[in-house]
């Protein structure tokens, strides 16, 4: 020991990187917590923990920038599995959402982490956010049972699916998309919740906007598992590591099935249990140049739910 820092004790070799890190499964897990246990002890004893060149392995939560858990997930897709949120806006259900978890897929280029501000584009007047959680895969897969899914689960984060709601409206009245609605911002984070540490049906969520509580929920009364969907996605298509599955909106969710609306310079908090709390700033709305963009398009309908 030298100066209260010490150099000897080596924790396991982890993964640097999540994909990497879910694919090693129960074992890359026990490096981890190994890895954990030596730097607490040292921080306990008072040692600094430093690395083979004599950087510090550990630092304070105040000294960085937490990102999304996978910056930039392969692939990102976002299911409908909850009754409550397809019909809180006055939705009928269609036969096809008691046969399949359906979804759109995200842009998953476009992912943000917590404390990074949303985008508001310039396009939208509407801007909401949704009370959502999904899970990474840990393994690639191709035609899985739900048994077999079951064992392809990392764990549960955070997802925040920042919506356009006037144009995704819009838009999806030619029965495509949506598009411009969805792709420009999605917020995920603050960490992955192990599977052997979560109830997938009993996580307690909540969304809070600028500390005033606006939506609770829990991920009890979907229509589909996780398995369930994961199966379901890799019937006759590939699976890989590290791609994320949302599985829809908790009931009164979002801003629409509300009709409360979110503003610039507003702190959107959704908070799962066991995840811990996702928080976002509110961006201010974008402007452009005259003449990007396409003159035809001079805004969206304003919208709002309908419950007759």
């Amino acid at each position: 020991m030298r100066g209260g820092e010490t150099a000897g004790a080596r924790a396991p070799a982890v993964a640097d990187e999540m994909v990497a890190f879910f694919e090693s499964g129960e074992e890359g897990k026990g490096h981890a917590l190994r890895a954990l246990d030596i730097a607490r002890t040292h921080r306990e004893s008072g040692n600094r923990l430093i690395d083979g060149d004599g950087s510090p392995v550990v630092h304070d939560l105040s000294g960085v920038r937490l990102r999304a858990p996978v910056p930039r997930p392969r692939r990102v897709r976002d299911y409908l599995t909850y009754r409550d949120h397809a019909t809180g806006g006055g939705l009928s259900i269609p036969p096809a959402f008691e046969a399949m978890p359906i979804c759109y897929q995200c842009n998953a280029e476009s992912i943000v982490g917590p404390g990074e501000p949303l985008l508001w584009p310039s396009f939208t007047d509407q801007l909401d956010f949704e009370l959502e959680i999904g899970f990474f895969t840990s393994r690639g897969g191709r035609n899985l049972s739900p048994a077999e899914a079951q064992g392809h689960i990392a764990g549960v984060t955070i997802f925040n699916d920042v919506s356009a709601r006037d144009i995704q409206v819009f838009e999806m009245t030619l029965t495509i998309g949506p598009s411009k609605g969805k792709d420009f911002c999605t917020a995920m984070g603050p960490c992955v919740l192990t599977m052997d540490e979560v109830d997938e049906w009993s996580i307690e969520m909540s969304a809070s906007i600028n500390g005033e509580l606006w939506a609770s929920g829990t991920t009890a009364g979907r229509q589909f598992s996780f398995a369930e969907v994961l199966a379901w996605a890799s019937l006759d298509e590939d699976v890989y590591p590290g791609e994320f599955f949302a599985v829809g909106t908790v009931g009164g969710g979002c801003g629409y099935e509300l009709d409360r609306w979110i503003q610039p310079g507003d702190i959107v908090e959704l908070e799962a249990s066991g995840v811990g709390v996702l928080s976002n700033p509110v961006g201010e709305k974008q402007t452009h140049r005259d003449g990007v963009g396409l003159a035809s398009y001079q805004g969206s309908p304003e919208v709002h739910p309908s419950h007759g």
